[in-house]
């Protein structure tokens, strides 16, 4: 009976520690959601259409737009107490695949945002740093070499010069001291379970002329690898983090 009694305190006695133990907390699971956003591309607040539509520029030039394209990229989004949430998105933007100017992003924190952050590039972690996939492959046709790294923008189509006469317009925009950071205020966004849109519009003739006026006569065909190019490089990339506002949220 010693024997039984002495086991059975034991057994208590174990039970009871065991159940004094402090337990883990459970980490509380953070609700999210998904985001689609939309990059509405136009000129003078007009949604860019077919190429042999004829636009003007601030410095009164005539042109057409037969490609646009350009990287959004490394998308933060900014909550009412200032934490941010960082997408890590490599995405571009072209007027001939209208599918692309539309993505997902996912896995967003339930939240009310009051800001929107992105890049207007190619990070220099991966500008230069060989083969890449999704939007970054070679194949988009946006990218020099993996020496000169990554076209941020490129625009291509005509314009009429001094004389009148028809001339091509080339105008593609890299390396880093093009990339651009674009900053936009929300009106208190709620993402908040269901999917969230947002529409994000860009304005060409914004980036020729915001703060820099470009004028298509001088600058009608500038690839951002000669010493030359630097200062143009340096308005676009002014002008261009200035060509976008925030349009819609529903």
């Amino acid at each position: 009976m010693k024997i039984t009694y002495l086991n059975s305190l034991i057994i208590a006695i174990t039970l009871l520690v065991s159940c004094g133990k402090d337990t883990p907390p459970t980490l509380a699971k953070v609700a999210t959601t998904n985001l689609s956003i939309t990059f509405n591309n136009t000129v003078n607040g007009k949604t860019i259409s077919s190429s042999d539509t004829n636009y003007r520029n601030a410095a009164g030039n005539l042109y057409t737009i037969n490609l646009l394209k350009y990287y959004v990229t490394n998308l933060v989004l900014v909550d009412e107490n200032k934490k941010e949430w960082l997408a890590k998105n490599y995405n571009l933007i072209n007027i001939e695949e209208p599918t692309q100017n539309t993505f997902l992003l996912s896995g967003i924190p339930n939240a009310k945002y009051t800001q929107l952050k992105f890049m207007l590039g190619v990070d220099s972690l991966r500008n230069t740093t060989g083969v890449q996939d999704g939007y970054l492959d070679p194949s988009y046709g946006m990218i020099w070499d993996w020496n000169t790294g990554y076209i941020f923008f490129k625009h291509e189509g005509n314009y009429k010069n001094t004389l009148n006469e028809i001339k091509p317009l080339r105008l593609h925009l890299g390396k880093d001291l093009s990339r651009g950071n674009v900053e936009l205020d929300l009106p208190l966004i709620n993402i908040n379970g269901a999917l969230s849109k947002l529409t994000i519009d860009f304005d060409l003739n914004k980036a020729y002329a915001v703060q820099n006026t470009i004028d298509f006569n001088i600058d009608n065909d500038r690839q951002s690898t000669a010493a030359v190019d630097t200062f143009w490089m340096v308005n676009m990339r002014k002008n261009l983090e200035k060509s976008f506002t925030f349009g819609k949220a529903e």
